[in-house]
């Protein structure tokens, strides 16, 4: 059963699983992970037979658990070594160790979290409860955002669980709806420009291919719609809101003139805004229109039918509440 071939010269190899041997300085390339599976290596270097394979493992698990030979030797695997190597030979000896020590060091590598829509619900509730008034609290909630934005990216993260789309689906939808609506500015940003890697270069199994889920996009194109509305929204309306303020203005100056008054205005000057954290996230910056009217145009040519209509209905709503092309307008407001 065995080759008896002497002992060559050989070093003592210790790993990070605790178990040390001595090895050949001149060995075979690379071995396979599976005993029976010679894997990158030609047939016969690394291939141990089964039945041989199944006698190795039996006598490892003997000199590895005696107790009395732990009391002898402890951690060294020198003279066991010499032992089953005079049994089964040399190379097919550390063949072995060398595939035990891979399983040793596969099995306390460190373990990816599975992150279900339960650990998104939980974070949500923790950023509504943190105080934005200090320094701490806003610190923390930033610290949410980059986290939830890390889970729906990470590609171990979303590798590990086959359900990973529930998840992803559940922290778009609290990014672009609860938390954007509760944020302060420099997180709605954070949040905004998030998009563009969740939509379009998310690392997934098959590469940089963007998110893979039509349920993920489903709830990507109803936040991303939601906002672009709002802020139309507010653009009309400050439109409106001019228009009447205009309007009241010259009807105050043709009342001043025919009373032969000076038509002094001095009481319709606008306050100005402040530019803080604080301030009002609608009307949305050009750059992040730009970014979200580009993701709904995406989607105006995606595969999925029900994606693809909803956001051609969604852009024929803006046009008709705005009476203008969508793209045009938007072309215009980030020249100006």
């Amino acid at each position: 059963m065995a080759d008896q071939q002497p002992f060559k010269l050989c070093v003592e190899r210790s790993t990070r699983s605790g178990l040390t041997w001595p090895h050949r300085l001149a060995r075979s390339r690379t071995t396979g992970f599976h005993p029976v599976n010679s894997g990158s290596n030609p047939d016969g270097v690394t291939k141990i037979q089964p039945v041989k394979y199944f006698f190795l493992f039996i006598i490892y698990l003997w000199l590895r658990f005696d107790l009395v030979l732990r009391i002898a030797f402890g951690n060294s695997w020198k003279s066991r070594f010499e032992f089953m190597a005079q049994l089964f030979g040399e190379a097919d000896t550390e063949k072995f160790l060398a595939h035990r020590v891979k399983l040793v060091l596969h099995r306390r590598r460190p373990r990816v979290p599975i992150i279900l829509p339960s650990d998104v619900e939980k974070l949500t509730s923790q950023f509504l409860r943190l105080k934005n008034a200090n320094k701490t609290g806003r610190k923390n909630r930033l610290a949410i955002i980059n986290k939830l934005i890390f889970w729906a990216t990470n590609p171990e993260i979303n590798r590990e669980n086959v359900d990973s789309y529930k998840t992803r689906s559940a922290i778009v939808s609290t990014l672009l709806n609860v938390i954007f609506h509760n944020s302060l500015y420099a997180e709605s940003e954070l949040i905004l420009n998030s998009l563009q890697a969740i939509v379009f270069s998310r690392v997934t199994y098959i590469g940089k291919k963007g998110e893979p889920s039509p349920i993920v996009h489903d709830v990507i194109l109803t936040g991303v719609s939601q906002i672009l509305v709002r802020h139309f929204s507010e653009i009309v309306r400050l439109r409106d809101q001019k228009i009447d303020k205009l309007t009241t203005i010259q009807l105050i100056k043709e009342l001043n003139k025919a009373k032969g008054g000076t038509g002094s205005l001095a009481f319709s000057g606008e306050a100005t805004k402040r530019h803080d954290e604080y301030r009002h996230k609608f009307p949305l910056s050009s750059t992040h229109v730009e970014l979200l009217y580009r993701i709904l145009e995406h989607y105006t040519f995606s595969a999925w039918p029900d994606s693809r209509d909803k956001a051609i209905s969604v852009v024929n709503n803006l046009e008709s509440q705005l009476k203008t092309d969508l793209k045009s307008l938007i072309i215009k407001t980030k020249d100006e």
